[in-house]
């Protein structure tokens, strides 16, 4: 009897799946390839759009093995911390807001300027194949993120666009259930290299240093090591 009711429940499992909330963890930049010694003079907003927070998706395999069963991955706060994590070893004082600030704000902050973040495309996808023992996957996750930064007086300094694409693979387990590890993987290593990116990018801009440095008399300049 106890063979038979496992039977089905397996039978149901398969005809109808399960939903796996895929688990996400914050991975900020940890290499970050600059060529000053020093952060960049702040304090400075990061304004991180409200399209990063909102990301949620339901991934489903690409391939008929496990087609049955879905993946919900929620990564906005995930990604979202990631960002100021990552802009706080930029800059050496950041101050979160949800929108723009006026330039009576930014006066009344003392601020040297703004640092807008906006998701452009967040594409995770996994598939599945049977193997002779157990089943395999594999996932693979692509982010790219507009980044602007302007001064105190809105004046635009850098415009560019950062991203990353990653891949993890593993073997599925009962159920096609470790797709969430594999899938989580693939997302954070994904996460990180965009943050890397976004670092590198802002962190070397010269033009960023010179319009956050020090106001004339009371610091010296941001100059790139030697050798660089």
């Amino acid at each position: 009897m106890k063979r038979v009711y496992l039977f089905l429940v397996t039978c149901i499992v398969f005809l109808y799946g399960c939903s796996y909330t895929v688990p996400l963890t914050i991975s900020p930049a940890v290499n970050i390839y600059s060529s000053y010694d020093k952060k960049i003079k702040g304090p400075v907003v990061l304004v991180i759009d409200h399209n990063i927070r909102n990301i949620n998706q339901k991934v489903k395999p690409s391939t008929h093995f496990c087609s049955a069963h879905s993946f919900s991955v929620v990564v906005g706060d995930t990604l979202a911390s990631s960002i100021k994590a990552t802009t706080d070893a930029i800059f050496d004082q950041v101050v979160e807001q949800p929108t723009s600030p006026t330039k009576e704000e930014m006066q009344e902050m003392g601020v040297r300027g703004t640092v807008y973040v906006r998701l452009n495309r967040f594409y995770p996808a996994i598939r599945f194949s049977s193997g002779y023992r157990e089943g395999y996957g594999m996932a693979s996750c692509d982010i790219v993120l507009d980044v602007s930064v302007e001064d105190s007086l809105s004046k635009g300094l850098l415009a560019t666009t950062v991203g990353g694409t990653r891949t993890a693979d593993g073997v599925v387990g009962d159920f096609c259930r470790q797709g969430t590890n594999i899938l989580s993987s693939a997302i954070s290593q994904t996460i990180r290299e965009t943050m890397e990116r976004y670092a590198e990018r802002v962190s070397n801009s010269a033009k960023i240093r010179k319009a956050f440095r020090a106001k004339k008399g009371t610091g010296t300049l941001d100059l790139p090591r030697k050798g660089l």
